[in-house]
């Protein structure tokens, strides 16, 4: 009999760990049969999703209690599914606010559990590690501080290095990527991620599109691209056509727009991580219901937001967070790094060092690796 495996997520960038996650699994053995919550990614890896990730992303306490009910359906849902598919494996890939209760359920039902893509509870939820100790079979982490954190903890760990660096490389030369995009080789080009949520899209395109507009002032060499996802790129190029800006918006070339630009305007995050693999300057942003960052000030016990800056130790790249997130304080900062050109020099070497210490490559395979060694 085929094995099973169920993968789970429940955004944007578990559903691109996923997938790549399926696919090498589905190349070590296509017999596999692997069910789960995911999105596009995962569906065009082989995975058979019977929830959409899409439909379950949210961030923030007070968001995440807005969605209640529809989160409460998909964890009945989700459970379902595990009694009736008895899958060999579950792989859960962060988002822990469900999934470490599914870990729970799948723990005493006898399934062998992986945990892909740790929860940041060394940042936050130090109080659930007793949780993912007594449910979790393995934990597969892709941060190098992560591995000694669970080893402390007496947990099986193994680092694979980090997923993106095999897919964060641009389509196009710069020369085709200019021309697909209309721009010319003398203009300066700045790209502004506004977050891979609708929340996020809510609370930072207005923030990001005036920012656009007071450099325009000082720089009319700046050319603006937003780097979206496939999802949202109707709703923000709407929102990018009515700033009257010209900002032109991609979804098939986001990491082509990274890796030519001369600043990012990030949403922090998963971008953060891709514009430090292509070595690019960039600033961070991030805004919140006043309630969730009220919370999350308390129980955050990190110095940075930024991933880049957790990995590099240090602040690498300027955060601007909350009331902080004001366009004309965002245009000053962006600004002093156009113009000052040690500055940013210093950032890319920074920058650079971080993506060294995320590994060399090939860690979907070795996490596909761990997944099959768990399976009976």
């Amino acid at each position: 009999m085929a094995g099973k495996i169920v993968i789970v997520t429940g955004e944007v960038s578990g559903d691109i760990y996923g997938g790549l996650l399926a696919k090498e699994i589905l190349r070590l053995d296509p017999s596999i049969r692997i069910t789960g919550v995911g999105g596009e990614r995962m569906r065009a890896a082989g995975v058979d999703t019977f929830l959409d990730s899409n439909d379950l992303s949210v961030v923030g306490f007070w968001e995440a209690v807005i969605r209640l009910g529809r989160l409460r359906r998909a964890l009945v849902t989700v459970k379902r599914h595990i009694r009736t598919e008895r899958p060999d494996l579950i792989v859960f890939i962060d988002y822990p606010g469900m999934n470490l209760r599914l870990a729970k359920y799948a723990s005493k039902q006898g399934i062998k559990v992986m945990y892909y893509i740790s929860p940041q509870v060394w940042a936050w939820g130090r109080n659930r590690v007793g949780i993912i100790k007594q449910n979790v079979d393995k934990m597969v982490v892709i941060l190098p501080f992560e591995v000694q954190f669970y080893r402390k903890e007496g947990m099986d760990v193994s680092y694979v290095d980090h997923p993106l660096i095999d897919i964060v490389k641009p389509k196009l030369t710069r020369e085709a990527f200019l021309d697909e995009m209309g721009f010319t080789e003398s203009d300066r080009l700045i790209t502004l991620m506004p977050g891979s949520r609708p929340q996020e899209i809510r609370n930072h395109m207005a923030p990001l599109l005036l920012t656009a507009g007071h450099l325009r002032k000082g720089f009319p060499d700046a050319r603006f691209v937003v780097a979206s996802l496939p999802a949202f790129e109707e709703v923000v190029s709407s929102e990018a056509e009515s700033s009257g800006l010209n900002i032109a918006v991609t979804s098939a070339y986001g990491y082509d727009a990274l890796k030519y630009s001369d600043l990012a305007i990030a949403c922090s995050g998963t971008a953060t991580l891709e514009a430090a693999l292509l070595a690019t300057p960039m600033i961070v942003i991030y805004k919140l219901a006043l309630f969730s960052w009220a919370l999350g000030r308390l129980i955050v016990k990190v110095p940075y937001i930024s991933l880049a800056n957790l990995i590099a130790g240090s602040e690498v790249v300027p955060e601007f967070l909350q009331s902080a997130v004001d366009p004309e304080m965002l245009a000053r900062e962006a600004a002093d790094i156009l113009n000052d050109e040690a500055r940013r020099k210093r950032m890319i070497e920074k920058l650079t060092e971080v993506r060294d210490r995320l590994g060399s490559g090939g860690a979907s395979a070795r996490a596909a690796e761990e997944a099959v060694s768990l399976m009976p």
